[in-house]
């Protein structure tokens, strides 16, 4: 199973030169597909799989990030093990040792750990992030950064503790989305991005119809870091860019978006989005 998972991994054009091998079996997870008012059910399987034996010894820090221009993590490998934990804090010293940019994904799952064992973790992470994905009750709870009570609506909510939290921090852009679930297979999804300087930034909602929703939030942040990845400065094609691969990776089963970039600029330029210049 492992050697399949590097094929997958070889087949998309990944470098797949320093992946680990041995130890246990390969972490798994099994998906019941939800259908109208059926919601899916997911059941992990990751207790003693092959990333918990981890040694942070194993790896050469350097080797890995010289020449890195971007590292993304997500919340959950900080939630399997403490061995995967000390792994992260290592690849996150030697990004700020290398100037590697840093994207985080809070990705909280309380079926693998609860908020008072997550919060000292994400708290310890967040000042490597130039990049976070993250919604209101993650920074509020999760990150304890406290809102003005007087505030009524989200938006306001949500400006309010994205700014006092980059006062913070040295987090450069926070991305979410917005998510109205119609049935199990039908969904709107808009998207923000509120910016160090304060701005916001939102795409509108686009609804379609699921064909597989797992991986939907991991495709937002691959197409935010890659629109970042072709402009910085500019988020907007990147909140644009972001929106797109997650509504196009419902279309796909698997919890993997293996879309071409002109793919998702023709989906782009075809729903009535203005055109984008890419």
């Amino acid at each position: 199973m492992g050697e399949s998972a590097i094929m997958h991994l070889k087949r998309h054009g990944v470098n797949t030169d320093l992946i680990l091998r041995g130890s246990s079996n390969l972490g798994m997870y099994f998906v019941e597909t939800g259908f109208g008012g059926r919601p899916s059910k997911v059941l992990y399987n990751r207790a003693h799989s092959a990333i918990t034996r981890i040694s942070e010894d194993e790896l050469d820090y350097d080797a890995i990030f010289k020449d890195a221009k971007w590292f993304h993590m997500s919340g959950i490998t900080l939630a399997i093990h403490e061995k995967c934990r000390n792994v992260a804090y290592r690849c996150l010293e030697a990004c700020e040792k290398y100037g590697v940019t840093v994207s985080f994904d809070l990705n909280y799952r309380s079926r693998l750990w609860t908020i008072e064992e997550a919060k000292p973790h994400f708290q310890r992470v967040i000042k490597y992030v130039d990049v976070l994905f993250a919604n209101f009750f993650d920074i509020n709870t999760m990150l304890e950064i406290p809102v003005d009570p007087q505030l009524e609506t989200m938006e306001e909510k949500r400006l309010d503790v994205a700014q006092k939290l980059m006062a913070q921090t040295k987090v450069q852009y926070i991305f979410g989305t917005d998510r109205t679930v119609h049935t199990a297979t039908d969904s709107s999804l808009s998207s923000y991005c509120i910016n160090r300087n304060g701005s916001v930034f939102k795409e509108e909602p686009i609804r379609f119809s699921i064909y597989d929703r797992i991986g939907g939030g991991d495709a937002f942040s691959s197409g935010i870091i890659h629109g970042l990845l072709k402009d910085y400065d500019h988020p907007k094609f990147a909140l644009k860019f972001g929106l797109a691969t997650s509504v196009l990776k419902h279309t796909l089963y698997g919890d993997a978006s293996v879309l071409s970039e002109d793919e998702v600029m023709e989906f782009i330029n075809s729903n009535g989005n203005a055109a984008v210049q890419r």
